[in-house]
């Protein structure tokens, strides 16, 4: 009899499948930012970081279509790429780039434009368009732009990539102070600022996992009841009392946000004097997590 569940993952495996995976992502990434474009940022005259606000500058000024400056811009900054990046993020970030341009072309006059205020337009432009970057940086590539030149720099120069994005962006708000209304600069802050955040969110997820360290002379028995109540493993560390120089057995637990309260009422009980501290995790790999229990 055939395990759909293996049968499914040799499959899902295989090369082919990898790069659909891959081109699907980049395609809804694409498309998503492409409506924040269409529908919440070119409408109120608002710009965005990076090269593409440049792109958008120039629209403004001169009427050239944002998709071909776009895609124009690009072009030497994937060629500058080629000698310090992995070809394969390259030509992946350079599909992306490609998609990108298209959704913005197919997606104008698609949706009805909303009709509100330039600053919800202003934040929900900086939430639409950080998903849909979000979610093909969290997958390994990219749309083009401002990450490459960051990347690069980061290589070369040892230049942080956030201090990159910082000062372009600095830059290309300096630029539209020269040509647009101080507000149109202002509400563009806004919009960098709430994308900066949603793509943290996107990167790390929302719903973060606890690591909890609990020193207690009942050690045994804390981790027992939570291997066998919470189903959750743990780890012991030796450690040395600075005080007592007594050696000591630390626990070490990974729970989810949920488990807390449960967790801290198994302590609670059994050592009232126990010491316990909380730290946030921002990724978590293994079985109970992301990988199945049957493995």
């Amino acid at each position: 009899m055939i395990n759909i569940a293996n049968y499914i993952e040799r499959i899902t495996a295989k090369p082919v499948f990898i790069v659909l995976k891959k081109l699907l992502i980049l395609g809804i990434g694409a498309f998503i930012s492409a409506i924040s474009y269409n529908e919440l940022v070119i409408p109120y005259n608002l710009l965005s970081g990076g090269i593409n606000g440049i792109a958008l500058i120039t629209q403004y000024l001169f009427g050239f279509p944002v998709y071909i400056v776009m895609f124009l811009l690009n072009v030497p900054v994937f060629i500058w790429g080629l000698k310090s990046l992995k070809k394969e993020f390259l030509i992946y970030s350079f599909i992306g780039n490609v998609f990108l341009n298209i959704a913005i072309l197919l997606t104008k006059g698609l949706f009805p434009i909303p009709h509100v205020d330039i600053f919800l337009a202003s934040i929900f432009s900086g939430v639409v368009g950080a998903i849909g970057g979000g979610i093909v940086l969290k997958s390994g590539m990219s749309l083009g732009g401002l990450d490459i030149v960051g990347m690069v720099l980061k290589k070369k120069k040892n230049i942080s990539i956030g201090s990159v994005s910082f000062y372009f962006n600095v830059f290309v708000i300096a630029l539209s102070l020269m040509f647009f209304d101080l507000k149109i600069a202002l509400y563009t802050i806004i919009s960098m600022w709430v994308g900066s955040k949603v793509t943290d969110s996107v990167l790390d997820g929302l719903n973060r996992d606890k690591s909890v360290i609990i020193i207690s002379e009942y050690h045994e028995e804390i981790a027992k009841r939570i291997l066998e109540e919470m189903g959750r493993g743990v780890t012991y560390l030796r450690g040395e009392g600075g005080f007592s120089h007594g050696e000591k057995r630390i626990i070490n637990c990974i729970v989810n946000h949920y488990e807390i309260a449960q967790l801290k009422g198994i302590v609670n009980k059994i050592d009232t004097f126990a010491f316990m501290y909380i730290t946030e995790v921002i990724e978590v790999a293994g079985k109970g997590f992301t990988l199945s229990e049957n493995k």
